[in-house]
């Protein structure tokens, strides 16, 4: 068998917050990490996208960090790379099943040869999952976890290297129009960016509104984008988010639900399973933010469909499939990411990712 799926953890029930610690025994290549998260709701209100639960993933060995970002920003990464319409099981039902994928990705594309996290290059790879259960659902006090790793088996390989993904800079946004200024590493070829801008329940350019890169205190600039605008050209590019909704909503009081497309002009389309209900939207749902009422308790079934996963914009540098095409930063002396806050800046944070190529 050229390659197989191997458990790391077969599924663990998590109670309250802590962390998990995988040891990675394998002396095979590994193409893709993928954390299984599922939780089921203690009421019918949410108060945070599912991701959030998963307050931190990181794989190291000893004191050299390999990946590190939080289940949001590993969940959007992965939506981007994979160009799927989400990694999320949108059931937001208690007692039944909300369930979340969020990856590692070593390789461009599942069992790519040319890049693969090789466990026997390094002295004692760890995963680990910190986590905290009530999250995204303060009355849930049980969740679980499983973790898979898709291996190279019969199958031989060398890899030049892997895909290595930190969050390199989270910041609390300033006021309304004032600037970070962020050092990007310049290590190691960088593949992409990803930059999110957060603030529950609003659009991610309320928080980051302008983004300006460049290289050695200004020699050229790689980009300066006004971030409304941006998502708007790059929707030639991406792929929409589209994933199921199915919860309960009930009376002028409604029972909020986060979802993953964060955009301004989020749609959701569904139908009630009783028929003399009416339902509508009470507000436009804004940063995956949905607030659903009804004039009686009801089922809403149905999809949402927008842009920006998790409050990330993606900015890709040259072809992703040709690792010679990436932006190699290490010649230059310094890069630098210029950001301005928006509009409500200082009930934001923001956060810039970087997903380099790292050569063995």
């Amino acid at each position: 068998m050229k390659y197989r799926t191997t458990h790391l953890l077969a599924e663990k029930t998590l109670t309250g917050s802590g962390t998990e610690t995988l040891s990675i025994n394998l002396n095979q290549p590994i193409s893709r990490i993928s954390i299984g998260y599922r939780e089921n709701m203690g009421d019918n209100n949410m108060e945070a996208q599912l991701g959030a639960d998963l307050t931190s993933i990181e794989l190291v060995d000893g004191s050299d960090v390999l990946f590190s970002l939080n289940g949001l920003e590993a969940q959007a990464l992965g939506i981007y790379n994979r160009r799927v319409s989400t990694m999320n099981h949108g059931q937001y039902i208690p007692a039944s099943s909300m369930y979340g994928l969020f990856p590692i990705d070593f390789g461009r594309w599942l069992w790519d040869p040319e890049l693969a996290f090789d466990p026997t290059k390094f002295d004692n790879p760890q995963l680990k999952v910190t986590y905290d259960v009530d999250v995204a659902c303060d009355a849930t006090t049980t969740s679980y976890l499983e973790v898979w790793a898709d291996v190279f088996d019969e199958k031989i390989i060398a890899p030049g290297g892997f895909l290595m993904t930190k969050e390199v800079m989270n910041y609390t946004c300033g006021s309304a129009n004032s600037y970070e200024y962020v050092d990007i590493p310049t290590d190691y070829p960088i593949r992409q960016l990803l930059l999110r801008g957060y603030r529950s329940a609003y659009e991610p350019w309320y928080q980051i509104i302008e983004a300006r890169l460049n290289e050695d205190n200004d020699r050229r600039v790689v980009f300066d984008w006004d971030l409304e605008d941006y998502h708007r050209i790059m929707k030639g590019t991406w792929n929409p988010v589209i994933e199921q909704c199915i919860g309960y909503i009930h009376g002028a009081s409604g029972y909020n639900k986060f979802v993953t497309p964060t955009d301004y002009y989020v749609v959701a389309a569904g139908i009630p399973n009783a028929s003399t209900n009416v339902f509508y939207a009470s507000t436009y749902f804004r940063g995956g933010f949905l607030d659903i009422e009804a004039d009686d308790s009801t089922m809403f079934i149905g999809m949402v469909y927008g842009w920006l996963p998790n409050h990330c914009w993606q900015f890709p540098f040259g072809n992703q499939q040709d690792i010679n095409d990436w932006y190699d930063v290490t010649d230059k002396k310094s890069i630098e990411l210029r950001l301005k806050s928006g509009t409500s800046g200082t009930s934001g944070t923001g956060q810039v990712i970087a997903e380099q190529y790292r050569a063995y």
